[in-house]
């Protein structure tokens, strides 16, 4: 029989109705099998990135990362930071910090494998079917890149600018399929900013990109200075119907895929990068008989698999981290972050997220320990 040492906190939301949620006591347990670690959640990052894993939540198996007793409930994926706070596996010690998958709970069982003074993979039986890029943990005291002052700041954007950083090296490598033009919608989102920031720097010599947003959110996304042009999402028709583009698709909106790929005569490519704008219509479904190339789903994790096996882990991560720099640097004076401990406000940031009332310059990192007593 399990014992337990105390009691945790799981945040959790009804898998057909994003919008109930809830807290519930978990039980932290004592006993730890050979090889397993108990992980103290410290804080994680709550954007529109956890809303776009819920909404495709069914179809990519984002809910049994960290399953429930009750599958009619579930918890959200997200990334943050902890501690290890119990350890039964060699080279894990007691205090480490990790980075990593974590869920929105205080604490976490995981079974590292695969030891290194880098990090682990959780070899957990349960996530043995998930790719490498969502099972890796980070140790921290060993990263060069790691700044404490900035771990907030790498809760919010690491995994997001890590998709961003692969598309573009994607689109790169592919002379960006002859477009004169990107164009990228949820242009405030965060995955939107790393992405823009990113093809910035060779917008002169490649093609300019144009930002699609709301209204509320267009100040804001003028003044990043990522963007060659922004625009309202009525506003498409102000660019030219021949125009010779690529779509990135973040918002996730079919209504909107649908219209640009009937306006635009010349579109040369289609990705999904996202699901920011939830719908009841959106997720992953594509119609294929839309006009002009088949919209195609980019999987981050596909990609850095290939990237690695091409240039070998150090010299991606050191060409990664280059950019990563770069981007904390600039990033940093541009959003405000909001760390949230309360019951009432985390819920509150959540639902504003979930209805697209949060603000484009905020961004949201969470603790659920400090609810409780440990």
């Amino acid at each position: 029989m399990l014992t337990t040492i105390g009691s945790g906190m799981d945040f959790i939301v009804h898998r057909k109705d994003l919008s109930q949620c809830k807290f519930v006591s978990a039980g932290i347990e004592a006993d730890l099998e050979l090889d397993q670690v108990l992980l103290k959640v410290d804080k994680f990052a709550l954007s529109a990135n956890n809303i776009s894993y819920a909404v495709v939540g069914e179809t990519l198996g984002y809910w049994d990362f960290f399953p429930v007793a009750d599958e009619a409930w579930g918890r959200i994926p997200a990334w943050g930071f902890a501690e290890v706070l119990r350890s039964k596996k060699d080279n894990v010690v007691e205090g480490d910090r990790v980075f990593g998958f974590v869920p929105m709970s205080t604490h976490v069982i995981l079974q590292p494998d695969g030891v290194s003074p880098e990090g682990f993979v959780d070899a957990s039986p349960h996530r043995n079917k998930f790719t490498t890029l969502y099972n890796q943990y980070q140790l921290v005291k060993h990263n060069p890149l790691y700044v404490p002052e900035y771990e907030d700041h790498w809760a919010l954007f690491w995994p997001l600018f890590m998709s961003a950083f692969l598309l573009d090296e994607f689109l790169n490598e592919n002379n960006f399929f002859g477009a004169e033009t990107i164009l990228i919608s949820s242009a405030s989102s965060k995955t939107a900013i790393a992405l823009a920031f990113l093809l910035s720097r060779k917008r002169s010599s490649q093609c300019q990109v144009i930002g699609l947003t709301s209204p509320a959110n267009l100040p804001f996304v003028k003044d990043l200075g990522y963007y060659s042009q922004v625009l309202t999402y009525d506003q498409i028709q102000l660019l030219p119907n021949n125009l010779s583009i690529m779509y990135v698709d973040i918002a996730g909106d079919k209504d909107l895929l649908r219209t640009l790929h009937y306006y635009f005569q010349n579109m040369r490519y289609s990705c999904l990068l996202g699901a920011t704008h939830r719908k009841p219509q959106s997720g992953l479904e594509i119609n294929s008989k839309l006009p002009g190339p088949h919209p195609t789903f980019f999987f981050a994790p596909e990609e850095i698999h290939k990237r690695v096996q091409q240039l070998g882990a150090n010299v991606f991560y050191e060409h990664f981290g280059q950019s990563w720099s770069q981007f904390l640097l600039s990033i940093s004076e541009q959003i405000v972050l909001i760390n949230n401990t309360g019951k009432a406000i985390i819920e509150k940031t959540y639902l504003d997220i979930l209805a697209g009332r949060s603000q484009p310059n905020q961004g949201y990192v969470v603790s659920l320990v400090l609810n409780i007593s440990t």
